[in-house]
C-alpha cells in the first residue's frame, strides 16, 4: 500500500510540474539571468546625485568643485564631431572655463521636453535590444536644455542637451559623451533678434 501512496504522490509531483504553463523564451539561464537582473536603484540614485551635483558646479561657475569631481584619468567627447578623439581632464576644464567666462545665469532644466509633458532628466540601463539589454546604472544618462545670459551682448541662448556620464567607485567622473548643437549657440547670438 505505501508503494501505491508513494508512486501517486510521484505521479502527482510530475504532474504538477509538467501542467506549468510554459514559455519556451523562459530558459533556466534566462530565469538565473532575470532574477539577477534586479536593478539597482540605489546605485542608480547615488550616480544622478553626483550628476546633478556637476551641473550645479557648471551654474556656480565653481571650476574647483568641478576638478574635484573628475577623475585625473577622465575621458571626454566634446559635442562637435573631431573624428571620435577621447579628450582629458584638462581639455574639458578648459571649455567649461570658456563657458563661465563668455556666459552668466548658466541654468540647466532637467527632462526631455515631448509634446504633452517634460519627461525625466536622469536615465540608465535598459530594455532594447535583448542582446544588449541591461539593468546596470554604471553610465547615467542626462537629458535636459542649457541656458546662459551671454555676457558680452546680453542675448539669453539655449541649447537642447543630452549627455552620457558615467563614474568611479570614488564617486569621481571617468567618461563623458556631449552631444549637443554647439554651432546653435553662435547661430542664436549672431541673430538680429
Amino acid at each position: 500500500m505505501k508503494k501505491v501512496h508513494y508512486g501517486l504522490l510521484a505521479l502527482i509531483l510530475v504532474g504538477f510540474l509538467n501542467c506549468r504553463e510554459a514559455n519556451p523564451e523562459m530558459t533556466a539561464e534566462t530565469q538565473m539571468t532575470e532574477s539577477s537582473m534586479t536593478p539597482d536603484y540605489e546605485t542608480f540614485q547615488k550616480k544622478v546625485e553626483l550628476a546633478r551635483a556637476f551641473i550645479k558646479a557648471h551654474c556656480d561657475e565653481d571650476l574647483a568643485a568641478i576638478s574635484n569631481m573628475l577623475a585625473d584619468s577622465l575621458v571626454w567627447s566634446p559635442p562637435s564631431y573631431n573624428g571620435n578623439k577621447w579628450l582629458g581632464k584638462e581639455d574639458l576644464l578648459a571649455v567649461l572655463k570658456n563657458y563661465h567666462d563668455a556666459f552668466d545665469n548658466i541654468q540647466f532644466e532637467e527632462g526631455i521636453v515631448t509634446a504633452d509633458t517634460t519627461a525625466a532628466g536622469f536615465w540608465s540601463g535598459s530594455v532594447y535590444p535583448r542582446e544588449s539589454a541591461s539593468n546596470s546604472p554604471n553610465i547615467i544618462r542626462v537629458y535636459g536644455t542649457w541656458k546662459a545670459t551671454h555676457t558680452e551682448s546680453g542675448k539669453d541662448v539655449g541649447v537642447k542637451f543630452y549627455n552620457l556620464m558615467s563614474f568611479n567607485k570614488d564617486g569621481k567622473m571617468v567618461s563623458a559623451s556631449d552631444y549637443f548643437d554647439a554651432n546653435g549657440i553662435a547661430v542664436q547670438l549672431a541673430s538680429e533678434d
